[in-house]
């Protein structure tokens, strides 16, 4: 019951957030993970499993970024590990992070592990319909660990992808 409740009133305060938005937006659903931490990197889900992206067998109907593919018009693994990838700001700002330009598929790591986003990117990202897009974003410890140094550095590379690569998209 209590478990019920707390799972309820959490999906349902993501619902009234996005119920606010007319048109798209994007959802940043953020995680940290100890599990695999040899490669201690970052990881960006956008609904592709792992060896989905090891293959190059990007489709954008299974991906929780689906609508802002749609309108942009440019393929799938632009966003992924290209030019317009949220990878390649994060890299950008000095850190290792899957997939992006660097390391563009989870096999280039040693460890080659990578969570492909769960259930809050499936359902709240534009895997089903919609224009709300949602990348999941797991962070290693190091950096929670120093969350004060490295917060603003990733909030400028969210920022940055939002304002050039969601605005762009928009037209």
């Amino acid at each position: 019951p209590i478990a019920e409740l707390t799972y309820d009133t959490f999906h349902n305060q993501i619902q009234a957030v996005h119920d606010q938005f007319d048109g798209p937006a994007i959802h940043f659903d953020i995680h940290g993970y100890t599990s695999h931490n040899i490669d201690n990197w970052m990881e960006l889900g956008y609904n592709i499993q792992r060896w989905d992206i090891n293959d190059g067998l990007l489709d954008p109907n299974e991906s929780s970024i689906k609508s802002l593919v749609a309108r942009s018009g440019k393929p799938l693994s632009s966003f992924i590990a290209g030019e317009d990838s949220l990878g390649k700001l994060v890299m950008e700002e000095g850190y290792r992070v899957v997939p992006s330009p660097q390391y563009p598929k989870p096999n280039t790591g040693i460890q080659g592990k990578y969570f492909r986003g769960g259930y809050i990117t499936r359902k709240w990202g534009s895997l089903h319909g919609g224009e709300v897009d949602c990348v999941q974003y797991e962070v290693p410890q190091w950096i929670r660990d120093e969350s004060e140094e490295h917060g603003e550095r990733f909030g400028r590379a969210f920022a940055r992808w939002s304002r050039t690569t969601i605005s762009r998209s928009l037209y």
